[in-house]
């Protein structure tokens, strides 16, 4: 949807105040995106806090600021199109205009060995994504797409379900996240095109599955361990399942609930392991930020 759209709906549905949520990379814009409500007839309530996609959504605090709806810019609901909110939310994605074409024969190069390509993107590199899908027909490849193609830091549906048909995957992003998600969940190699500055590069995720294997040994030396549960409307897990199989296997289990983790807040605590069952991805990127050893909660059950 369209901010413009957007606010079109919420003019129709009498909404008067609204509660903004974007992520990091927009909070440049919004004081531009408050103007552009206010000379629409709506009051924006901007939030500080940081948003990292649909799975954060602020309904409560939205609610206790008395607002009619939630508007969440930068992103879309999928992967969370089961969530449940109090009031109306309006996602309006934020896409770049940057056409992937400065990347072409850098692409070409990379994936020349591949005939078979999967290729998915993250949201606002869309127009990039169609016309790199576009590209790799014209010089022969084989492309495939999973749904719509889009991948999200905690969703590689898209990826997963083209696995068996593809050589590769070529990850439309900017930076290593997404990429780094999807070699961790599929067996074919992984090559990232970061939009933002026009590099390919293969995905090594050798470094994580080390630190992965080392935490879940020490996990299984572990008497005292830890449950991560996040408060998050769509990171909230039953631990309950988790907790019994720990404590099945002779070990103290405590739960730890906050909003957003942070080495600050596990200052102080003697514990030998986390179980993590908020945002899959805090098992993955921040392993070294931390010094008490994370795994994930699927390994525990698995």
């Amino acid at each position: 949807m369209e901010l413009e759209k957007a606010v079109e709906e919420m003019k129709k549905k009498g909404i008067k105040r609204v509660f903004v949520q974007l992520p990091e990379g927009l909070k440049t814009k919004s004081l531009e995106i408050a103007d552009f409500l206010e000379n629409r007839g709506l009051e924006p309530i901007i939030s500080l806090e940081n948003t990292y996609g649909a799975c954060d959504l602020r309904d409560d605090e939205a609610l206790r600021f008395k607002c009619d709806a939630i508007l969440h810019l930068g992103h879309n609901d999928f992967g969370f199109e089961w969530l449940k909110p109090k009031i109306p939310v309006f996602y309006v994605e934020w896409f770049s205009d940057k056409s992937g074409e400065e990347g072409f024969e850098k692409i070409e190069k990379a994936l020349k060995e591949f005939d078979k390509i999967g290729v998915v993107y993250s949201i606002q590199y869309k127009k990039a994504f169609e016309n790199i899908v576009e590209f790799l027909k014209k010089i022969d490849k084989k492309v495939f797409v999973g749904g719509s193609g889009q991948t999200i830091g905690c969703n590689f549906s898209s990826a997963i379900s083209i696995e068996k048909d593809v050589d590769v995957f070529l990850v439309i992003s900017s930076g290593k996240f997404h990429a780094i998600g999807i070699a961790l969940n599929v067996k074919k190699p992984v090559f990232v095109f970061d939009v933002e500055t026009n590099d390919v590069q293969e995905i090594d995720v050798n470094k994580y599955l080390k630190i992965k294997a080392w935490n879940k040994k020490i996990f299984e030396d572990s008497k005292n361990v830890g449950l991560l549960v996040s408060w998050k409307k769509g990171q909230i897990k039953d631990f309950e399942l988790v907790k019994k199989k720990i404590e099945s296997l002779g070990k103290r289990v405590y739960v730890f609930a906050f909003d957003e983790l942070n080495e600050s807040l596990l200052e102080g605590l003697k514990i030998d392991c986390l179980i993590n069952l908020s945002c899959p991805r805090i098992s993955v990127d921040d392993l070294e930020r931390y010094r008490i050893p994370i795994i994930d909660y699927i390994d525990v059950l698995s």
